[in-house]
């Protein structure tokens, strides 16, 4: 048997659901884990380098489960897995996650998984998608997440709260709606871009011109591709406008704040921290 660390009863508030009241209310959850880790290095030497840092994983599960949005119990316990399994000590996190009083008559509901190295190794590849619009956006924004979802490649994992923000270069607009979207597809990136995107950009009526600054219906990038560096066309992956714009930075941020910038090997967290943030507003009234 493999030497374990028990991180025992975390008690935290999140969303995590598929009705409206769900969507809209914190719930609590009841986090166990148990971690599958070699701790023969550090109980010989004593020396902190050698151990896993369970204060660490801790701190960054708290902060991910309190700023989620997502839709399924089994995705929020896939992520604090992941978590769990970035420090190269842990070979495997066994994750149990309930939702007390989730079900009438019934104490709550919950699931236990177990993953290890090899099943992230397999996993499907995970895009951060920003959305923007400020042609009845709020319509828009939610049409484009419906659209998004329902493409037979693509999952929906998570969406961040909106933001509101001024127009960027042609200021004689209409201020703009701003989001972000993890998704799961088997799909490159390039493929996303030009069969999901781009035609569910067209079905809402985008207009592209030679100004990229103009009103738009509906604007869907990719921010971020599994941890690759890309060129697709014009575009760069990871997006620059990540390290440029809060509007950009701060969603994405939300959904991720312990995601790593391959260029930069900055977390999400700390980009978006660098970022002012006096000229953007959360509309938490408005949920994707």
């Amino acid at each position: 048997m493999a030497d374990q660390i028990h991180i025992k009863d975390l008690l935290l508030r999140t969303i995590v659901g598929i009705n409206q009241e769900e969507r809209e209310n914190r719930q609590d959850v009841l986090i166990n884990i148990t971690l599958d880790a070699d701790t023969r290095a550090a109980g010989l030497s004593d020396d902190i380098r050698d151990a896993v840092n369970y204060r660490t994983i801790t701190k960054r599960v708290i902060r991910m489960v309190e700023t989620a949005r997502f839709y399924l119990v089994e995705r929020l316990a896939a992520e604090i897995a992941a978590i769990c399994l970035a420090d190269p000590r842990v070979n495997a996190a066994r994750v149990v996650l309930e939702k007390p009083g989730a079900l009438r008559f019934a104490r709550s509901v919950g699931v236990e998984i177990l993953r290890t190295r090899a099943d992230l190794a397999s996993a499907p590849s995970r895009a951060f998608v920003t959305v923007g619009s400020n042609i009845d956006p709020e319509e828009n924004l939610r049409a484009a997440v419906q659209l998004l979802g329902a493409h037979e490649q693509v999952s929906v994992v998570a969406t961040s709260p909106v933001y509101e923000t001024a127009p960027v270069g042609k200021t004689d607009q209409a201020d703009f709606l701003n989001a972000a979207v993890l998704v799961q597809t088997t799909m490159t990136a390039e493929s996303l871009k030009k069969n999901v995107l781009s035609s569910i950009e067209q079905q809402l009526g985008r207009v592209r011109t030679s100004d990229r600054n103009a009103p738009r219906t509906i604007d869907l990038d990719i921010a971020l591709y599994n941890y690759d560096i890309l060129e697709i066309g014009s575009r760069h992956i990871p997006d620059p406008d990540l390290l440029t714009y809060a509007h950009v930075a701060v969603p994405l941020a939300d959904l991720a704040p312990y995601y790593v910038h391959p260029e930069t090997g900055e977390t999400l967290e700390e980009i978006a921290g660098r970022h002012p943030k006096s000229g953007i507003i959360r509309r938490d009234a408005l949920v994707l």
